[in-house]
């Protein structure tokens, strides 16, 4: 399909900033491209909340004494966490964007500050954020398996729906925090790097 890659620039045509950052990033993919898929990974937290509002009577009555969208779980934690790392990610990529159309080809010590900026941004979406949303997904989702995969789980010293007081993270809260950044992150890639 030929709307599906970027269209090839001559190397003569492209600006000092664009050698340098296609030399030297860590992730090879457009700021909008990030922004996407950082988008598309806070859209899965928000998840969250309809996988616990669905979760089988007898999960229910085993692992919850109320309604599982309120409870405080670890799992919630993991979500959310992995969602403010998504947040600051997306803070940061659209920083580096609204930089670059400011100042499309930026002095050399200011290229390798965006370059930092942006691999650091990337590091929080890339790895803490999808870390602490797959893995919080996965752990609430396993109920869906029916309560033997839950046993299973808990035989292996993995409680997915282990109560954790210490954090105020809901399913709820976790579902709400996935879908703002997420509307977020696809509303700031539209802008960042648009003609």
């Amino acid at each position: 399909m030929p709307g599906d890659t970027d269209p090839f620039v001559e190397p003569a045509e492209r600006t000092q900033y664009d050698l340098m950052r296609s030399k030297h990033v860590i992730v090879p993919l457009s700021l909008r491209r990030k922004l996407h898929l950082c988008g598309l990974l806070a859209l899965l937290a928000a998840l969250v909340g309809p996988i616990a509002a669905t979760l089988p009577a007898p999960v229910r009555e085993a692992y919850f004494a109320g309604d599982p969208v309120t409870a405080r779980l670890g799992a919630a934690a993991a979500v959310f966490v992995g969602t403010v790392a998504l947040a600051a990610a997306v803070a940061g990529l659209t920083a580096v964007g609204v930089s670059l159309d400011r100042r499309p080809d930026p002095p050399e010590s200011s290229a390798w500050t965006l370059i930092a900026a942006e691999d650091a941004a990337s590091a929080f979406g890339f790895v803490t954020g999808p870390l602490g949303v797959v893995s919080g997904v996965a752990l609430l989702a396993s109920g869906h398996w029916g309560i033997g995969a839950v046993q299973r789980l808990n035989e292996f010293g993995v409680q997915p729906y282990l109560p954790y007081e210490a954090f105020p993270a809901t399913p709820r809260l976790a579902s709400l925090a996935g879908l703002v950044v997420g509307l977020g992150a696809l509303a700031s890639s539209l802008y960042v790097g648009s003609p």
